[in-house]
């Protein structure tokens, strides 16, 4: 049994970790007690908890707003978003012409996280009205200057400069498991969608093969094997909550949105490769080798590692 000492234990002792208090409640449901959480890892950094009363998973730790990668990596990894923004923009337009939506070139956009504005770029060679949100002042002032794009500095966890109602369309694609405050971030995207308006969220799903096998690994070596869970889950540019189905089915509808649809995506493995790059070589060869092989076995059992979810703000 894992114990971790604790002052107010006096004479007493350590108490057992199961017992101790979370240092973060559940950034969903805000559910607070350590007794209604899975333990899914514990690492000598942090522990992982899946949330039984709403089914999401989350760091115990908490986490304060992340400012995401640094613009030389933006600038790097341009080129290949550019090419997922092409695929995603796609996506949208066939959901919307799916739900009879008005017609799409008239629609105004807020891509939240937008980076060096790829996504922006191509919904505004249609016709689209966009405009782009990104915490990093860096990034945001390159996608400014260099792609001539309407971008404000911020986070979405808290009120925006943006007017209520003012967009038909948010869209956040690799950000929501970033966040401390998801909650926050969702309530804020219904404040600014109009009524009627549509959410679009990419996000990796805890359901995907990759973390069901690592899951497996985990538990079969009794936790030696881990170095998993620090590249998925970690502080300081990890991801600190992951959603499943039902997780995300129920912060969604708790915050005023009527779920579309939830479809599997993926994400391409040259980007997951790229982030160990600043590794040294012999770590680097085996994140590498190790994610490759767990990549292509999940696209070999259909199990994809990320949900895209489309979800409409009620009327």
């Amino acid at each position: 049994m894992i114990t971790t000492p604790i002052s107010a234990q006096g004479d007493r002792g350590p108490r057992p970790l199961e017992y101790q208090a979370l240092n973060r409640p559940c950034p969903v449901c805000g559910n607070s007690c350590r007794q209604r959480c899975e333990r899914l890892y514990v690492v000598p950094d942090f522990e992982v908890l899946r949330c039984s009363d709403c089914g999401t998973t989350f760091i115990d730790h908490v986490v304060n707003d992340n400012f995401g990668f640094d613009i030389e990596w933006e600038i790097k990894t341009d080129p290949t978003v550019a090419i997922k923004s092409a695929s995603d923009f796609k996506q949208i337009k066939a959901k919307l012409k799916k739900m009879e939506s008005d017609e799409i070139r008239h629609h105004r956009l807020l891509d939240i996280g937008c980076g060096t504005g790829a996504f922006l770029r191509q919904a505004q060679r249609e016709g689209w009205s966009v405009v782009g949100l990104e915490l990093s002042p860096k990034v945001a002032d390159y996608a400014r200057k260099e792609g001539i794009l309407e971008v404000e500095t911020g986070s979405i966890e808290s009120p925006t400069n943006f007017a209520p109602a003012s967009f038909d369309i948010v869209t956040m694609f690799g950000v929501i498991e970033h966040l401390g405050n998801p909650r926050g971030a969702v309530l804020e995207c219904a404040t600014l969608l109009r009524p009627g308006g549509l959410l679009v969220l990419q996000t990796p799903t805890e359901d995907g093969f990759i973390r069901r096998f690592g899951h497996l690994i985990y538990r079969m070596t009794c936790g030696l094997v881990n170095f998993h869970v620090r590249q998925l889950y970690s502080l300081g540019g990890g991801h600190s909550t992951i959603f499943n189905r039902r997780s995300i089915r129920f912060l969604l509808g708790h915050c005023g949105f009527e779920i579309v649809s939830v479809e599997q995506s993926t994400y391409g493995l040259r980007v997951l490769l790229m982030r160990f790059d600043s590794l040294p070589p012999h770590k680097r060869l085996i994140h590498v080798l190790g994610t490759t092989i767990i990549f292509l076995l999940g696209r070999i059992a259909g199990g994809n590692n990320h949900m895209t979810v489309y979800a409409q703000k009620r009327e």
